[in-house]
């Protein structure tokens, strides 16, 4: 530790904030869940950062490459979000990242000519931890060795072996932060039970304890370089945030005590073991503490304290050698903000500034490995390798390897095929390198991945515009709605002619109004149909628009039949038929997307039917779960269906050919419902869900019921209902009490998920449902049209997309759309193993052109021709402007002025 006395030379140390152009733009961290570990990282050569854009995503960009027109790269981690990251202090391009996911992953990160190419797949990925990785720490000297906290234990992990080398479980509750002693003999960490330990990793019995923050609630460590002194921040019995000093020697009472306020965020401090400067920074607020750490009273001195722009998210410190020693800078910190991450120079003011001060910057880290990880296993122990960063002494700031000469920081990750195999003791695999592998085993392919701005692609659909219709056209004095139906429920159907909802009162009322205009409910009766029992689902045939299908509580499912001119308040009517073989309540009610008069019942003891109800009989009957059903959905060919159920698990059937199903996949953590639908061509299933932090969220499966890409949405009680337009491929999800509507494109390519514009309705709203596509008014480019369901009205809306050719047919967003409201083939034929796809349709109408045959229109001439003209040069601007003014001014030869021929006055006639 840096001996200190009073004056220091550090005194007057000061911030300089990067412009706003040296700033990397297009970050949004409004979504990065809550974590213990860092969400910034930097290297010599990278910074990388959490992606709060997609989750399981990190984004990295070249230290010298920040400013903002900037792209930074993506690359796809995890399944879950990354609760950490580190890069590798002796190999500047390797970064270690963990995550919800419970596993930690090795990605080698080569740069070419300053271009980023990320692979596609880690080096190494260990999968050997019982719960959600919160920390990750590469061994500060000991090349190969990774440090994990997960839960109750930490885990140092040999990476050539894969397996957890050491393992400290002293801990009665859940870790919180660890920090190496920089010489790598001793561990500190903190914890949930309000304790502070200090490990020899190499001997696990010495374990040393303190009684550290009065507080349960989240703290940290860290270990100030090679001294015997670590800090750690946590929060007092009445919540006020507090650093402490401690002596490793003497853990029975803390050096120093210093407090800082209230606030919700825990400070995280960051350490110069050079020049004993400490930083203080916490998620949420607006400034950053300068502190020297000093190994006498009073040990801790406030410096400075800069304030900030916008709240920060998280910070990192640079290496001490890509400091810019001509301008005195002994500190930089990269901060995390709501869109940016910020460079932040911290420079001691001196008079001559393009001289090497050698009092400013001792000897620090070198960037190299002191010794293997088999040798500090072993018991091995060798001193820091320090260098100067000393330009003019040209003494490397990083050792630089050849291909054909690896060093110990190459060996950190596997080399031979045997390590590519999967470890079956521990569960950690490593996938085999590719073409294009770099001689250390971590991979390097050629071809690049490519950059996302705000993780959108440029789409014909970037921006949809949400239109509410006029009033007129809303129904209003909507009341009594029914508000606790079951989660399988949708809540609020609509067709082209109906739409019909549940009503408060356990008659089992459902409501059903015209929807193809505006009106005014009466104040007392609605006109209804009632079932005499509580409803749990309704939906209406997509064939028929005058056919309802309600599912009750007492296992029967009421088929009621709307009579012509609709139905009046108080006039009882009696359902057309009633399929009564179940034994349970029935749950859910479905009908098939290509057959007429084919339904699906589901009920509480997990059976499911098919009906014909052409002929009133029950034709099929499935009993393969074994846990409650959450949601269920025909394929849109009509030949498959799928299901969640609350056992987590996906399942695909072919009714037909056997009541076993095809496929069974894992599906979203959370148990609070789900919603699945089929998507492009029927080839990936789409689940919205819940993760396992309570987040709503998005998952795309292949056929195979392999995640291929996941989307944490935000945190809400309502499961996120999904519309999806096979003719856009574009899926509209939203909740009960939600007001925004989420839109997502679903293409083929990677990362699959591309957030369009959402929707803002302006108002909450109880449910969203749609009309068929043959609804949408095409001359004003509308690709979906529905209704909104809210406390005391029904709204109608539109989608459109902005167009200024807006007279024309725009073909490339009204391809020929699937006939849903004419069958293809009847029930019989469905049973029999017919198949057959709904025709198609095209919307154009009779008197538009197509936009992609309208003429092109010629761009006018400007005014000026100078506009179009290349940029003169001052002789020939002078030269013109010359011109100019002897035209202006010349008198030509012979020509006479206008009082040139006017005669004087005699002198003669001056008189007094």
């Amino acid at each position: 530790m840096s001996s200190l006395t009073k004056p220091s030379k550090f005194k007057n140390i000061s911030a300089r904030i990067s412009k706003k152009e040296n700033r990397l733009r297009n970050i949004d961290s409004n979504r990065l869940l809550q974590t213990s570990g860092s969400l910034l990282s930097s290297s010599c050569s990278f910074v990388a950062f959490t992606n709060g854009i997609r989750n399981g995503t990190v984004g990295v960009v070249g230290i010298d490459s920040i400013n903002q027109s900037t792209e930074f790269s993506v690359l796809c981690c995890h399944s879950d979000f990354v609760t950490d990251l580190q890069f590798c202090p002796y190999d500047q391009s390797t970064l270690a990242t963990g995550s919800y996911d419970c596993s930690v992953k090795i990605w080698k990160i080569p740069s070419n000519d300053g271009s980023i190419t990320l692979p596609d797949s880690p080096s190494v990925h260990l999968n050997c931890f019982s719960g959600r990785v919160e920390r990750v720490l590469w061994h500060p000297l000991a090349s190969g060795l990774v440090t994990c906290a997960s839960q109750k234990e930490i885990s140092i992990v040999d990476i050539e072996t894969q397996q957890s080398a050491i393992q400290l479980t002293d801990f009665v509750d859940v870790v919180q932060s660890i920090s190496w002693k920089a010489d790598g003999s001793l561990l500190v960490s903190s914890s949930k039970d309000m304790k502070l330990r200090v490990h020899d990793p190499r001997a696990p019995s010495d374990v040393q304890e303190a009684a550290g923050h009065a507080s349960s609630k989240d703290s940290r460590v860290l270990w100030c370089g090679e001294t015997d002194y670590f800090l750690s921040s946590g929060f007092d019995r009445s919540l006020q945030r507090d650093i402490m000093l401690w002596d490793a020697r003497n853990l029975s009472k803390s050096v120093k005590k210093e407090s800082f306020g209230t606030s919700s965020g825990v400070l995280v401090p960051y350490y110069d073991c050079d020049t004993g400067i400490c930083f203080l920074a916490a998620k949420g607020d607006a400034s950053i503490s300068c502190f020297e750490i000093s190994a006498a009273s009073p040990f801790l001195i406030q410096n400075s304290t800069q304030p900030l722009e916008e709240q920060l998210k998280g910070c990192c410190l640079a290496p001490k050698r890509v400091m810019d020693v001509t301008q005195c800078e002994v500190n930089r910190l990269f901060v995390l903000t709501q869109g940016s991450v910020t460079p932040i120079s911290y420079c001691v003011p001196r008079k001559a500034t393009n001289e090497f001060h050698a009092d400013l910057y001792p000897d620090t880290y070198a960037g190299d490995a002191a010794l293997t990880g088999q040798e500090w296993l072993e018991g091995g122990s060798k001193p820091v390798p320090k260098c100067s960063i000393n330009r003019q002494e040209k003494r490397p700031v990083e050792k630089q390897t050849s291909r054909s000469e690896p060093t110990a920081a190459a060996q950190t990750t596997a080399t031979t095929k045997d390590v590519a195999r999967s470890n079956s003791q521990n569960g950690a695999t490593t996938e085999e390198p590719k073409n294009g592998t770099a001689p250390n085993g971590m991979a390097s392919p050629e071809r690049p991945v490519a950059t996302y701005r705000l993780a959108v692609q440029h789409s014909k659909f970037r921006h949809l515009l949400y239109t509410a219709y006029s009033r007129d056209r809303m129904i209003t004095n909507v009341h009594n709605l029914g508000k606790t139906l079951p989660g399988q429920c949708d809540i609020f159907h609509v067709n082209r002619k109906w739409c019909a909802f549940a009503l408060t009162g356990g008659a089992g009322l459902i409501c059903i109004i015209e929807s193809n205009r505006g009106f005014r409910l009466p104040d007392g009766v609605l006109p209804s149909v009632q079932n005499s029992c509580a409803v749990a689902d309704f939906v209406w045939n997509p064939f028929d628009d005058n056919e309802l299908a309600v599912g009750c509580d007492d296992g029967v499912v009421r088929i009621w039949r709307v009579p012509e001119g609709g139905v009046k308040a108080g006039c009882e009517l009696e359902p057309a038929m009633l399929l009564k073989n179940h034994k349970d309540r029935i749950v859910m009610v479905r009908y098939h997307p290509t057959a007429a008069s084919l339904l699906v019942s589901i009920a509480a003891n997990w059976e499911i039917k098919l009906w014909d109800l052409d002929r009133e009989e029950e034709k099929m009957a499935i009993q393969s779960h074994t846990e409650e059903i959450l949601t269920f959905n025909w394929s849109l060919n009509g030949k498959y269906f799928a299901t969640y159920s609350k056992d987590k698990l996906i399942r695909t059937f072919d009714p037909r050919q056997s009541e076993a199903p095809l496929k069974e996949g894992p599906g979203s953590d959370g148990i609070r419902g789900a919603r699945l639908t089929w998507v492009l061509q029927d080839r990936f299933l789409l689940v919205s869900g819940f993760s396992k932090t309570s987040n709503r969220c998005l998952m795309l499966y292949d056929d195979q019921l392999n995640l291929v890409a996941s989307e944490d949405i935000d945190t809400s009680p309502s499961i996120l209902i999904p519309f999806y337009d096979r003719d856009t491929s574009i899926v509209y999800l939203t909740g009960k009490g939600d007001r925004i509507i989420f839109c997502y494109e679903i293409l083929d390519e990677k990362p699959h998920l591309f957030a369009l514009t959402h929707q803002n309705t302006g108002g909450l709203h109880q449910a969203v449902a749609y009309f068929p596509k043959c609804e949408c008014n095409v001359t004003k480019i509308e690709i979906a049209r529905g209704v909104r369901l809210m406390q005391d009205k029904i709204e109608p809306f539109g989608v459109t997309v902005p167009r200024a050719k807006a007279e024309y047919f725009q073909d490339d967003l009204f391809p020929d759309t699937v006939v849903t409201w004419q069958s293809a083939l009847t029930a019989e034929e469905w049973f029999e193993g017919g198949d057959r796809l709904l025709d198609a349709m095209s919307l154009r109408p009779a008197d538009m052109q197509l936009a992609s045959t309208a003429p092109v229109v010629q761009t006018k001439e400007k005014k000026y021709a100078s506009y179009n003209s290349r940029e003169k040069d001052d002789a020939e601007r002078k030269k013109e402007l010359m011109d100019a003014m002897v035209n202006r001014a010349t008198v030509f030869e012979g020509e006479t002025q206008e009082h040139g021929d006017n005669e004087g006055v005699d002198s003669d006639e001056w008189g007094d």
